[in-house]
């Protein structure tokens, strides 16, 4: 196990995640199919397999009432439809409909193709090592969050 991280660390990090959210935020923004990026979660989430709105909602950390009217706004669009769960009747499943599929599918490639741009100035060496750390980080994070949601 190491060290606790720093302050520092901890701050220049949410920095960085702040900025390619900004970045990808504004490239979402340009696109003819508007979306925000806590809704692209969504979206990533429910293309995952359709789920309830009580595992949406602790997914993306939010109450019942605030993931349905996000959901509604999703489902005005034509992205993702609601329906009722074969085995447990009294909940909502929510699946993406073709068109949110092929949506999401866009919006991802867009966003993709965005951030490699801004990562085009790294050397390859540079941006073998950022993935290294990436995965790592990707690791320690679910791992926390993971136990987060068990207790």
């Amino acid at each position: 196990m190491g060290t606790r991280a720093s302050d520092t660390e901890a701050q220049e990090l949410l920095h960085v995640v702040m900025l390619v959210m900004q970045s990808v935020s504004a490239e979402m923004r340009c696109s003819r199919r508007h979306l925000e990026p806590t809704q692209m979660g969504s979206l990533m989430k429910i293309a995952a397999g359709p789920c309830t709105m009580t595992d949406l909602a602790r997914h993306k950390a939010v109450s019942l009432p605030t993931i349905s009217k996000s959901v509604s706004m999703l489902v005005q669009r034509g992205w993702v439809e609601r329906g009722v769960d074969k085995h447990d009747r009294r909940q909502t499943l929510v699946r993406l409909t073709a068109t949110g599929r092929r949506t999401l599918t866009d919006i991802q490639r867009r966003a993709e193709r965005h951030v490699a741009e801004k990562l085009s100035p790294l050397a390859a060496t540079e941006r073998k090592e950022l993935m290294a750390v990436l995965k790592r980080l990707t690791a320690v994070l679910g791992e926390s969050d993971a136990a987060r949601l068990r207790s």
